[in-house]
């Protein structure tokens, strides 16, 4: 799904509800890989450069999905580029 909602190139001309559950099913993506991270990131000794950078990806992901979806195609590929960047 991440791949098809980053190839749109404009509006997909999908009603504003299936954006926005397309939206929230990306924001559940990103939320379950951000956990794999954050479980695997404390795995990592304190001081390891790896875990440095996934707390501040964590960070932003937290920061990114405090925001309540919406029904736009904007909105649904923002939550894609979030869980790939995850």
């Amino acid at each position: 799904m991440v791949k098809a909602v980053l190839g749109w190139t404009g509006n997909p001309g999908l009603p504003p509800a299936d954006l926005q559950q397309i939206a929230l099913l990306l924001t559940g993506a990103a939320r379950a890989v951000a956990a794999d991270v954050r479980c695997a990131a404390d795995l990592l000794p304190e001081d390891h450069a790896a875990r440095a950078l996934a707390d501040v990806v964590l960070e932003e992901a937290d920061r990114r999905l405090s925001v309540p979806a919406e029904g736009t195609a904007r909105c649904a590929q923002s939550h894609a580029r979030l869980v790939r960047a995850l």
